[in-house]
């Protein structure tokens, strides 16, 4: 139920969508209100997916006496086709235009308002965000990881303790200066500088360490608003590209993917000779790897097997038994949208397959111990933190960080072999600050087996712990 107490509050009780428990708080009017928390533990599925949800006319279990008028901006992660601004120019230009709309007494809902800037860019959109807030009247929720945002906050909301299953509940709310002195995880991480610069050793192979003292070296790049640009970055190592909003990151990277691509259809990605004078060290690159942040699981059925591409052998391991083969069943059997009764009553180590969909991951990596090829996909997304996630929770419904770590899990998933440089844009965007060492970690195992990764991101966690900078 909400109601509104003399449009001072947005008053929640009894919420219960997706892995909220029972949720009850009192969210401020007029504040710049950030809420907080672990990837998974319920930020989205409290503001958006029953707040605004709401305020749109959707049929939400709940009742409401009072709610402002409300607008919610996403930050888009890919850009419109023949859009000539970067991604974070676009983002920002959308929310500028959005907060000239909003009117006195609306809410506007917005959603890692910073991601990919810088902390000077962020800073300054806090301001203008919090100058809205005082001359226009309005009310901003954010939800957001950023330390420069958290930081300026006049009221803070914490999800958590943890996520999936173990979040879901408000264990914090209330002012700054109290968040500053609680005990929850994101304060002790925005506050304590926790992974500005963590002890990340590494354990390369004979054949990493010798690839460290190669160089790719591209001269006199002519790309978009990169004009005669000379790059150069080692090999086996961590390399972090920064800079603001427009400087090129973003272009420098799919530049250096398209150069070095060697792979399938490569006419179609490989950069024309003419965006570039010369290259030295290609030579000592397999393959190139471009993550993209695109949405995962366009199918509504999608889930985490089905996209990992598991849910074959998972059935192949019901059909094995010995009732199902009793039964004739086959691999056809086992589709979600038809287990009814009999194809249920067919177990593995004692459990159905709707049961099995119903584990967790690091729980089917005990139960599926003995199959190399369901266990070796599920490790790569328990390494990246989704151990806790479910084997059937939709693709639709993981939150943006947690859709960063399973697209890193996929690309993983894959062998891993040796002299391959892997590009990402942005891979801090929808973390928390205590994702980012186990982010870290994974990086650190890849690059061990004499790989290169290049990152383009702003995150001061990530600038610190890389082995090389391009400043952009």
């Amino acid at each position: 139920m909400f109601s509104g107490r003399s449009q001072k509050t947005i008053s929640v009780k009894n919420a219960k969508l997706h892995n909220l428990k029972n949720v009850s708080l009192e969210i401020p009017l007029n504040k710049f209100v950030v809420v907080v928390g672990p990837s998974g533990g319920g930020k989205t599925s409290l503001i958006y997916d029953i707040l605004y949800k709401k305020s749109q006319g959707s049929t939400v279990d709940c009742d409401i006496s009072v709610l402002p008028k409300m607008y919610a901006l996403a930050q888009k992660i890919t850009l419109p086709k023949n859009e000539k601004l970067s991604l974070g120019q676009y983002n920002l230009k959308t929310l500028k235009s959005l907060i000239k709309k909003i009117s006195r007494g609306e809410v506007l809902i917005v959603d890692e308002p910073c991601a990919g800037f810088t902390a000077k860019e962020s800073t300054e959109i806090v301001g203008m965000l919090k100058t809205a807030i005082k001359k226009k009247g309005i009310s901003v929720i954010a939800i957001e990881h950023s330390r420069e945002v958290i930081c300026r906050a006049d009221y803070v909301i914490e999800f958590g303790p943890g996520s999936g299953r173990n979040g879901g509940k408000v264990t914090f709310q209330g002012d700054l200066k109290k968040f500053k002195k609680s005990s929850g995880i994101t304060a002790k991480y925005v506050f304590l500088n926790k992974v500005e610069k963590l002890n990340y050793r590494r354990n390369p192979n004979s054949k990493a360490i010798k690839s460290q003292r190669q160089f790719v070296e591209i001269s006199k790049i002519k790309k978009h608003n990169l004009n005669n640009y000379n790059v150069k970055f080692p090999l086996s190592s961590l390399i972090c590209i920064s800079g603001k909003s427009g400087s090129g990151k973003t272009v420098l990277l799919k530049f250096i993917y398209g150069v070095l691509y060697k792979g399938k259809n490569a006419w179609q990605i490989r950069e024309k000779s003419n965006t570039y004078q010369s290259i030295s060290g290609k030579e000592n690159v397999r393959r190139t790897y471009f993550i993209e942040q695109v949405p995962i699981g366009r199918n509504p059925r999608s889930n985490l097997v089905t996209y990992l591409n598991i849910w074959h052998n998972l059935r192949a391991l019901f059909v094995d038994t010995k009732e199902a083969k009793k039964n004739n069943f086959t691999i056809s059997d086992f589709l979600i949208n038809r287990l009814n009764k009999d194809v249920l009553s067919i177990k593995y180590k004692k459990k159905n397959i709707r049961q099995v969909l119903g584990l967790t991951v690091d729980e089917a990596i005990e139960l599926f111990s003995k199959s190399a090829i369901i266990t070796r996909k599920l490790k790569f997304l328990q390494e990246v933190g989704l151990g806790y996630v479910t084997l059937g929770q939709q693709t639709g419904t993981l939150s943006g960080g947690e859709a960063q770590r399973v697209r890193l899990a996929q690309v993983l998933s894959k062998k891993l072999s040796d002299r391959c440089v892997y590009l990402l844009d942005v891979p801090t965007r929808g973390l928390h600050l205590s994702d980012i060492p186990i982010i870290l970690k994974v990086f650190q195992k890849i690059i061990d087996k004499n790989n290169t990764i290049m990152v383009a991101d702003n995150k001061a966690e990530m600038i610190n712990n890389s082995d090389y900078l391009i400043k952009l």
